[in-house]
């Protein structure tokens, strides 16, 4: 094994639960809305569906497959040279996805916050800290998570606040134009989750490998529950018209906030919230890749690579996507499709082809 520290099972689910969603909070209800008008919090209780499924090929693959990620079990499945394909398709995935997010977050802070702050000095000092990270271990990654992400929930409850300015009947009428818009809306947040893929990196490290399935199953399950709060939320406040305008319709709610309540700094805590979830996510993401890349090319070590992966992320990150239009118009309508195929579709024949094989 490349890695040798190990981790829990919780540990785990502190991890990947910022993957999922540190992102989502703040782009999915502005596409949910675009599709499914009032109806968006049904597409986020669907998105739990192909998030299951991804979750149970994974940690079957495991249980064939103990101390070995995909990457490595996939050839022993398919053969050496498919095998080798097929991981070298999703670590393309994977280090485009990485590019795409560390590139969504600089774009947010750029446009909201640092305004005179060029995208690429945002991008390389959120990769540096990664690198930093990544270069200590898989230990000091999960310790981090276990300690920053519950700062960077704090705010969501804060948004409770916003109760006595709430309008509950925002939600009907339900289903009034029938579930084909529920489903449009839901496929954005379904590729979202389906990232609960990367525990496969994770599983072969844990200190208690029988729970991985269960807290990977309690993390989709949280994921679901946050986005369904947040969509709710918004939906209450805004409407399903004003959501569907808006770029981070989470961001005017803590300028609602602000303006309406004793609290003035709410969109600084906005800020450290993106600021903790992007650097658990990318540093996740980033060890993902470079593990990956360890894996398939044999190295004895993946710290040899780290530098020059965070510099091929950053360069992802800024390729073919002039601004932020292109970047949103990516985010909607090719990344879900990229994430299905190689996080969903992948591991479901890889899992079948090995339960014909056994």
């Amino acid at each position: 094994m490349l890695e040798q520290g190990k981790i829990s099972s919780f540990q785990m689910a502190f991890i990947v639960y910022p993957i999922i969603l540190a992102s989502g909070f703040i782009t999915l209800p502005t596409i949910s809305s675009q599709y499914a008008g009032n109806d968006l919090w049904l597409s986020s209780l669907i998105s739990f569906v192909p998030g299951m499924i991804t979750l149970f090929c994974i940690v079957r693959l495991h249980q064939m497959y103990p101390r070995k990620s995909i990457i490595e079990y996939s050839p022993l499945i398919i053969g050496k040279i498919p095998g080798k394909l097929f991981s070298f398709v999703l670590i393309v995935v994977n280090l485009h996805g990485s590019g795409l997010s560390i590139r969504q977050f600089a774009e947010f802070v750029k446009g909201n916050f640092l305004l005179k702050t060029p995208l690429l000095v945002i991008m390389v000092l959120m990769i540096m800290l990664s690198v930093y990270v990544i270069r200590q271990g898989l230990e000091v990654l999960a310790r981090t998570a276990v300690i920053l992400l519950p700062l960077s929930i704090v705010p969501l409850i804060l948004l409770l606040l916003l109760i006595p300015d709430l309008n509950p009947g925002n939600i009907f009428p339900i289903l009034s134009h029938g579930f084909v818009p529920v489903l449009k809306g839901a496929v954005v947040p379904q590729a979202w989750l389906c990232q609960i893929y990367l525990v496969t990196f994770f599983l072969p490290s844990l200190s208690d490998p029988k729970k991985g399935g269960e807290w990977g199953l309690i993390v989709l399950g949280s994921a679901m529950v946050s986005l369904t709060y947040i969509y709710l939320l918004v939906l209450f406040l805004l409407g399903p018209h004003d959501i569907s305008n808006k770029n981070y319709p989470i961001l005017v709610a803590f300028r609602y906030i602000s303006r309406n309540q004793f609290f003035e700094i709410l969109e600084a805590l906005l800020l450290a919230m993106w600021v903790i979830g992007n650097f658990i996510k990318t540093s996740a993401m980033f060890y993902c890749s470079v593990l990956a890349i360890a894996h398939l090319t044999k190295l004895s070590s993946y710290r040899m690579i780290i530098i020059p992966v965070g510099i091929l992320i950053v360069i992802l990150g800024l390729w073919d996507i002039p601004g932020g239009i292109q970047l949103g118009y990516q985010l909607r309508e090719i990344t879900p499709f990229e994430i299905f195929s190689a996080y969903l579709l992948l591991p479901l024949i890889l899992f079948i082809i090995a339960k014909i094989r056994h």
